[in-house]
């Protein structure tokens, strides 16, 4: 057999022999060298003392594990002056002392423990003949080291969650090689502050609109160039127009519903339509938005203290509220009150209700008693509302059912927010005509959100002043708190409209930083993470 497709090449080795079994290869192998240094002195010996045997694993060869037997030498240590009077033979690269493994296989366990981890490593290792366990291959990740981080000039900086609403760290990416060059425990800007000026060569940093972030970069290096990322200011604008369209439901549900009178034409008793569980709809004015003292309270509560720079957890405590409900008024300029409404799934019995009001049964007590039993949940008044205006003769015709579609403040500032060229067939296109034919406000707020898109597109900021002015003078009251944000940071979001670079691959960064947390179930440390995030993306990872 020739040696030298199974032995590396960088060693002194010769093969004496070797034996055959089923699933790996026996390989007898002595050293060749015929001297060495001492390692504690660095004196060249000759002198053999005796020799002794080590198994090293080597890579599997035609789908068998290469299992190696090799004679190694003791040398005395002539240096009179050394404390070390014997001492092994070492190797000078590929094989370090006391190993089992010559590097090139520990090179390629690292290799598959960085991309997968340790239990999915191990099984994939088994696959081709290669025996090691879970907590050897995260024991040679932990043993890697991270490489300098060299001069990086274009970064950008997002959180990332270790658990979402508790505990949160950093992502640090060089634009420039798309590579995420560290990660740090946590997002305050102190530590955010000390790595910039441990890495004063950056001269452009981009980030979320986190304030955090913001006053961290101004204190370490106030001459670097800020970019606030395009997403999440589209994001921010998004959220703007649909907590000013949670004001406007009265006049979105108004729309509706002319809309829905307008199409249903058709005689009930010509044609009995059974419809799914809806909105319980009668011929009163839509209920307008119904003012809460206490939930307005709590959140001018929360704005007081979110200005003294208390955190979301710590005003939670103290008002003894949830954190989702502070996060929810922690983002929000102005209180937008909840809209008061009551749904039930009335209409999914309304034909049945109409056929048995022909029959002749028209007590809604008997009504409700009926439907009950059948799946209805709800009271009898609401049974009494649906059917209080049917006349009492049969001969009359029931009045047409008006079964309006709703959608969501959130639903429409999504179609709202884009042209009428990218509307699709799936969409109420026809609704959203008509509601912006009959609102000049809506309209007005959609204009104002293109109009802001468009700028963006086309990278003109030198007109974003002139928006700002037009979006106060619209009369959009919740626009007024953002067009505050961006004059509060106006640098970096003028430069998020002129700059080539953003925050996107820092999002795709996080995305995958994610997926390497979850493989490892929440449970690994954060420097076993660091280092599977940083090593996995760095391209010369295999030749260091």
């Amino acid at each position: 057999m020739d040696s030298l497709f199974l032995l590396p090449s960088k060693l002194d080795l010769e093969l004496l022999d070797y034996e055959l079994y089923p699933d790996r290869i026996d390989l007898q192998v002595i050293s060749t060298a015929s001297s060495t240094c001492c390692p504690v002195c660095g004196h060249l010996s000759h002198k053999i003392h005796s020799c002794y045997h080590r198994i090293i694993h080597d890579l599997p060869a035609g789908g068998r594990r290469v299992q190696l037997h090799l004679q190694v030498r003791k040398y005395f240590c002539k240096n009179a002056d050394c404390p070390r009077m014997i001492f092994t033979e070492r190797f000078a690269a590929g094989l370090a002392s006391y190993a089992r493994r010559f590097d090139r296989l520990n090179q390629v366990i690292t290799g598959m423990g960085l991309e997968s981890g340790g239990n999915s490593s191990t099984r994939q290792a088994h696959s081709f003949s290669v025996k090691v366990s879970a907590s050897t291959v995260l024991r040679l990740i932990k043993k890697c080291n991270i490489p300098p981080i060299i001069a990086p000039k274009i970064i950008g900086v997002d959180d990332w969650a270790f658990k979402k609403g508790r505990k949160y760290g950093t992502v640090i990416v060089d634009l420039e090689k798309h590579q995420v060059i560290d990660l740090l425990p946590d997002r305050e800007a102190k530590t955010l502050s000390a790595w910039l000026l441990e890495h004063p060569s950056v001269e452009i940093v981009s980030r979320d609109r986190s304030t955090t972030y913001a006053a961290a970069i101004t204190e370490a290096c106030p001459q670097t160039e800020q970019i606030a990322d395009r997403w999440h200011l589209l994001k921010n604008l998004s959220e703007t127009l649909e907590r000013f369209l949670d004001t406007q439901r009265g006049e979105i549900k108004e729309t509706a519903l002319k809309l829905s009178q307008h199409l249903q034409q058709t005689p009930v008793n010509e044609q009995v339509i059974v419809a799914d569980s809806e909105t319980l709809l009668t011929k009163s004015i839509p209920q307008q938005a119904v003012f809460k003292s206490k939930y307005y309270d709590n959140f001018i509560k929360t704005k007081e203290l979110q200005t003294k720079g208390y955190s979301i957890r710590k005003i939670a405590a103290t008002l003894k509220m949830a954190r989702q409900t502070v996060t929810k008024y922690w983002d929000r300029v102005e209180f937008v009150p909840k809209t008061s409404h009551k749904r039930s799934n009335i209409l999914g019995f309304e034909a049945y209700l109409q056929q048995r009001w022909l029959e002749g049964q028209q007590s809604p007590k008997a009504l409700h008693e009926e439907i009950n039993r059948i799946g209805f949940k709800y009271s009898q008044s609401t049974v009494y509302h649906m059917v209080r205006n049917y006349p009492k003769s049969a001969a009359e015709p029931l009045p047409a059912s008006i079964k309006a579609t709703y959608y969501s403040s959130k639903q429409l500032s999504i179609w709202l927010g884009m042209y009428q060229s990218e509307w699709k067939e799936y969409m109420p296109i026809e609704f959203l005509k008509k509601l912006l034919e009959e609102n000049l406000l809506i309209k007005t707020a959609r204009d104002i959100t293109l109009e802001f898109k468009q700028l963006m597109k086309a990278k003109q900021g030198d007109q974003l002043k002139g928006w700002c002015s037009q979006a106060l003078e619209s009369g959009v009251e919740a626009m007024k708190g953002f067009v505050r944000g961006i004059r509060q940071d106006f640098k970096a979001i003028f430069q998020a409209f002129t700059s080539e670079w953003s925050n996107g691959q820092v999002e795709g960064q996080v995305n995958r930083l994610k997926n390497i947390k979850r493989q490892m179930y929440g449970r690994a440390s954060f420097e076993l993470l660091r280092k599977r995030v940083i090593l996995m993306g760095n391209p010369d990872f295999h030749q260091m």
